[in-house]
């Protein structure tokens, strides 16, 4: 009878081996973690009350970073110009990027460019598939150069920039990519698979880890429920909300290469449903963070952020908006005239950093329960002891939620060229 047992550990050491040993060829490209260093921050403006909560962060930004503005319209580039010179914001601190006159684009960090970095250190643009946000009716039904003005818009930006393309046949979009720049990438499996019927999960593991040089995926199952996919918006009962379906960047992180931020609701406040559902899935997604082990055999630190409380606004549905007949044809229980609690896609986890900054969202202000204010302040101390080099700027992010999204979904990073 053959002796296995002194070959079992020459054969483990020589696995972990191959599976610890570095790559001979480094891959063509890499998505920069976002605390290393930025040569610019693209904002999305649209002439509209979420430019207000953009305001106080360009105000707030560290000289260092280029701030670039990627409007529609040019009477919303004037408006801005003339608004920022009353605010004194240099004009050297900033440029504007007309992208067109006629049409409303998507955000620039879901379906704008997501810049890359070659084995040079040059820099290069993503421009994967787009199918707004998995709204195949709209993709059926959008004018052909609606829909041809926002899946180039990545290839536009880069041929403004003279940057080469890097084609994706995959849905991609930039609020649902995170890594921690040591190799590893976030992803929501419930998003990923939504957006790309027709692939398997191993089919888009194998292209993300093309596109972003990536060697370990984390999928995550779900994302909360505040942030449910905007076609079918109920959470419970009457309550309702519109968001991507679970974007990333709404409840999990990176602070560092070893350590992920994760939404987790209060146990006190798991009297409100929405938080006992988002906690459940919480819950999922933190096992699978914790048994999580790199290609190194590392395993990650897994930090707790508080979830914001939850407002609830009363809406009338109206058959002539947009929203309320997306909400009527979906759901044969629900008339014009009826009443339903609306709660925006309120988030901690939101938040944008540059390069000296962290940009926080902050939700408490007079009139509301101090327990809000609390939060902030805790989320503020987590944000402070992982970023120790960079200041904390809280802003109120409000305006943004009601959109579906944050200050993170408003803004795409552009890494600084390391030659």
């Amino acid at each position: 009878m053959r002796n296995t047992r002194s070959a079992f550990p020459i054969l483990v050491a020589c696995l972990f081996a191959a599976c610890s040993a570095p790559r001979e060829n480094p891959p063509e490209y890499v998505l920069p973690a976002e605390w290393e260093p930025h040569g610019a921050v693209w904002f999305s403006y649209y002439g509209d009350v979420t430019d207000t909560v953009l305001d106080e962060v360009v105000l707030a930004m560290d000289t260092a970073t280029l701030v670039v503005c990627a409007v529609e319209g040019d009477s919303v580039a004037k408006s801005i110009a003339l608004r920022w010179d009353s605010l004194g914001i240099p004009r050297n601190r900033y440029r504007i990027e007309l992208l067109s006159d006629t049409m409303p684009g998507p955000t620039v960090r879901d379906a704008g460019p997501i810049f890359l970095r070659q084995r040079d250190g040059t820099l290069a643009v993503l421009d994967p598939d787009w199918n707004y946000y998995g709204d195949h009716a709209n993709i059926i039904e959008s004018p052909p150069a609606v829909l041809a003005y926002e899946d180039s818009f990545p290839t536009m930006i880069a041929r403004r920039l003279g940057l080469p393309v890097v084609r994706s046949n995959m849905v991609i979009e930039g609020g649902a990519v995170e890594v921690n720049g040591a190799g590893t990438l976030l992803q929501v499996e419930a998003v990923a698979m939504q957006r790309n019927p027709g692939w398997s999960k191993d089919s888009m593991g194998q292209e993300l880890e093309r596109v972003f040089g990536v060697r370990d995926i984390i999928w995550l199952k779900e994302g909360p429920v505040d942030d449910m996919w905007y076609l079918e918006p109920r959470i419970y009962g009457n309550v309702f909300n519109q968001g991507t379906g679970g974007h990333v960047d709404e409840f999990c992180r990176f602070m560092n290469d070893s350590t992920v931020l994760l939404a987790w609701p209060d146990d006190v406040d798991l009297g409100d449903s929405s938080q006992a559902l988002t906690r459940r899935r919480m819950e999922v997604n933190s096992r699978i963070l914790e048994q999580f082990r790199d290609h190194d055999g590392r395993s990650l630190n897994v930090v707790k952020a508080p979830t914001p409380d939850t407002e609830f606004y009363k809406h009338r549905i109206d058959s002539l908006r947009d929203y309320d007949q997306r909400v009527l044809v979906r759901y044969a229980d629900l008339h014009h005239g009826d009443t339903i609690r609306y709660i925006p896609a309120a988030s901690y986890l939101n938040f944008l950093i540059t390069n000296g900054r962290v940009f926080a969202p902050a939700y408490w202000h007079e009139g509301l329960p101090i327990s809000m204010k609390e939060k902030d302040e805790r989320v503020r101390a987590i944000l402070q002891a992982h970023f120790p080099d960079r200041t904390i700027v809280q802003v109120d992010p409000r305006a943004i939620n009601w959109r579906g999204g944050g200050v993170h979904c408003w803004t795409q990073q552009q890494p600084l060229v390391m030659e």
